[in-house]
C-alpha cells in the first residue's frame, strides 16, 4: 500500500503555513503589584497576604486529603487500564501483521496489465498509519483521577488581588513581546 504523493501546490501551502507559524510573534503577559505608599495600606496588604497563605494551606490540605481518598480507586482503574492496554496491544499486533502483509504483496497490484510482474526495486517503506498503544502507569492513572476529582485551584490569588487593590495597591498587567518581535516604529 503506497501513500499518495501530494501535489506541488498542496505541499507548498503546507510549507508556507509552517513557516508562517514559526514567524509569528510570541507575547508574554506579566502582572506587577505595586504596594500602597501609606503605613495603613501596607498593614492591610499584610493581612491580605496572611489570608492568601491560610487559603493556600487549606487548599493544599484539602487536595492531599482528596488524593489520599482516591487510592483504592486508583488501583481498580489501573487494573482496568492494563486490561484495555492488553486488548489494544492485540489489536495493534493484528493490524500491524495485516499492514506488513499488504506491504509484502503490494507488488502484485502495482501493474494492472501484468499482475505477476516482480519489481526488483520495491517502493519505499512507509511506517504504519497508526501508533503503538502506550502502556498505562499508576502515576498516570492517579494524575488523571486527581485532575478530574480533586480541585487544585481554590481561587486564592484572585481573592488576594482584590484585597490588594482594595488596600490601595495597584495591579499592573503588561504584555511584552518575547520572540519574533515586529520592528519598533
Amino acid at each position: 500500500m503506497r501513500l499518495p504523493i501530494l501535489p506541488f501546490h498542496v505541499a507548498a501551502l503546507v510549507l508556507l503555513a509552517l513557516m508562517a507559524g514559526c514567524a509569528t510573534p510570541r507575547y508574554q503577559t506579566t502582572v506587577r503589584l505595586v504596594p500602597p505608599a501609606d503605613a495603613q495600606g501596607r498593614a492591610c496588604v499584610q493581612q491580605c497576604e496572611a489570608q492568601k497563605t491560610t487559603c493556600q494551606n487549606e487548599c493544599r490540605t484539602r487536595y492531599q486529603a482528596c488524593a489520599k481518598s482516591l487510592e483504592p480507586e486508583v488501583e481498580a482503574r489501573y487494573l482496568e487500564a492494563l486490561k484495555r492496554y492488553e486488548l489494544e496491544l492485540k489489536q495493534y499486533a493484528a493490524a500491524l501483521r495485516h499492514y506488513e502483509m499488504q506491504m509484502r504483496f503490494d507488488w502484485m497490484n502495482r501493474y494492472p496489465f501484468q499482475p505477476y510482474w516482480w519489481d526488483p526495486w520495491p517502493g519505499p517503506y512507509y511506517p504504519p498509519p497508526y501508533r503503538e498503544p502506550e502502556m498505562p502507569t499508576r502515576e498516570g492513572v492517579r494524575a488523571q483521577l486527581e485532575k478530574s476529582n480533586c480541585q487544585a485551584d481554590c481561587g486564592c490569588l484572585p481573592a488576594y488581588d482584590t484585597c490588594f487593590v482594595g488596600c490601595g495597591g495597584q495591579r499592573i498587567t503588561e504584555t511584552v513581546c518575547i520572540k519574533n518581535c515586529p520592528p519598533a516604529k
